[in-house]
């Protein structure tokens, strides 16, 4: 259930953030308008170009986030397991030697990913059991 709340708040994180700067961008562009006809904000509206470009920083790398997230959802690992493979012995599928190489290879195997589809229903039904 946490895992799904982590998701959620941090979905939530982004929306509330994008929005922000959407009304930032709105407001600059007001300022640039009263400008014209002679108002004084320059202080103003640096401050919220600073902020709209400090949150999009924020929504970059939070969207980039939430697709990792949702990444291993979608293939039932967890960010250790994809991470740290080598150390779980149940992620290693040995590949014998051809005659031209010395040692056989070891490459990368999840065992738990059952497909997208299956992995998604699994991940929603299993939140709601512990």
């Amino acid at each position: 259930m946490n895992y799904v709340l982590f998701i959620i708040l941090l979905a939530g994180f982004i929306a509330t953030e994008a929005s922000y700067a959407l009304c930032s961008y709105q407001w600059v562009k007001r300022c640039k308008d009263l400008e014209r006809i002679g108002a004084k904000s320059n202080l103003y509206r640096s401050l919220a170009v600073s902020t709209m470009l400090f949150i999009l920083l924020q929504v970059l790398w939070q969207v980039v986030f939430l697709a990792w997230h949702i990444y291993c959802v979608c293939f039932n690992i967890r960010s250790d397991e994809w991470i740290n493979w080598r150390r779980y012995p149940e992620f290693h599928v040995v590949i014998e030697p051809s005659p031209d190489q010395s040692s056989p290879e070891l490459r990368f195997r999840n065992p738990y990913d059952k497909g997208i589809f299956y992995n998604l229903k699994d991940f929603l039904l299993r939140q709601g059991e512990g």
